[in-house]
């Protein structure tokens, strides 16, 4: 499991930006580390990793994962809680943790932005409908599924990308996320088309959808040529559909970088296609991205065309 944005945002948000234990003002952007500021971390209370600190507990992955298991840290006191388990208890950190908000609460409120607060709140709840149902954290390996000679696709995905765009479209906006609502809305565009372009010539097996070779479906095809030409063209129409859906993955994860957190695939780094086997058995790999005259024309060039 991996932290929500949503959880994240509320975390930072009712912390004041500050650690729990010493107070001293955080930031999120590991580049924007200087003699004022300090990297937040989010540390559990109840260890997310079996072995780890206080990590004996009924709760679930997810659970361990939440605002409520979660405390914002600087890395020395992050460093202490977890290197003096008898010290810090899960009991004493729950306490720490609301008497820090508390005080948050009761000195900072006229310096607390609520209004930003709770937009962000809506773009990070956005952002974790982007993660979970695009399977972002798993970009690379399903859409070489969706790439391969004999392509695949699970009998979940088409229903997720589904309901993502229905997200996007009933989302209601800030007004100063302009380029990430683009991005987002051009991301589930692609991904909604990229699943019923597939549906259109694939049947269910299992757990998956295959493509149905139509071209070859009778023993003797008359047209077999001109069946052969259009499936490959409604081939060629997916696979450029996935290539396009990595290209806007690819700007909303940079603009939720820029805009919401700096941190998010931060680590794991840009989204990669991997196309294969050919003919030699070798695969490709590729980073596809929008060029800026692309972002530009996102999302209205999708509707123009539609």
């Amino acid at each position: 499991m991996t932290i929500k944005q949503k959880d994240i945002k509320l975390l930072w948000g009712r912390s004041g930006n500050r650690c729990a234990i010493c107070r001293v003002v955080l930031t999120q952007d590991a580049l924007s580390v200087t003699s004022s500021f300090t990297l937040g971390e989010q540390a559990h209370i109840v260890g997310d990793k079996s072995g780890s600190a206080r990590s004996t507990s009924p709760l679930t992955a997810e659970q361990r994962d939440s605002y409520h298991n979660l405390i914002l840290l600087c890395p020395t006191h992050h460093t202490e809680i977890d290197s003096n388990e008898p010290d810090w208890p899960v009991e004493r950190l729950h306490q720490v943790k609301s008497e820090h908000e508390l005080w948050v609460t009761e000195t900072l409120s006229e310096t607390v932005d609520h209004v930003k607060i709770a937009k962000q709140a809506i773009i990070a709840s956005i952002v974790d409908s982007a993660v979970e149902l695009c399977d972002l954290e798993n970009w690379q390996n399903w859409t070489s599924f969706a790439l391969s000679p004999d392509p695949r696709w699970e009998k979940k995905r088409p229903n997720m990308h589904f309901d993502f765009r229905q997200k996007i479209i009933s989302a209601i906006w800030p007004s100063d996320f302009e380029e990430l609502k683009n991005s987002a809305i051009t991301l589930s565009i692609l991904l909604n088309q990229a699943a019923q372009k597939y549906l259109e010539h694939a049947d269910l097996h299992g757990d998956c959808y295959y493509p149905f070779k139509f071209y070859k479906a009778m023993s003797y095809n008359p047209n077999y040529d001109r069946d052969l030409r259009l499936y490959t063209e409604w081939m060629d129409e997916c696979y450029s559909l996935i290539y396009q859906a990595t290209k806007a993955a690819n700007w909303f994860a940079d603009i939720v970088r820029r805009d919401v957190n700096p941190m998010f695939f931060a680590e794991k780094g840009k989204f990669l296609i991997m196309e294969g086997p050919f003919s030699d058995l070798s695969y490709r790999t590729r980073l596809l991205e929008f060029s800026e005259d692309e972002k530009n024309s996102m999302p209205k060039a999708l509707f123009e065309h539609a």
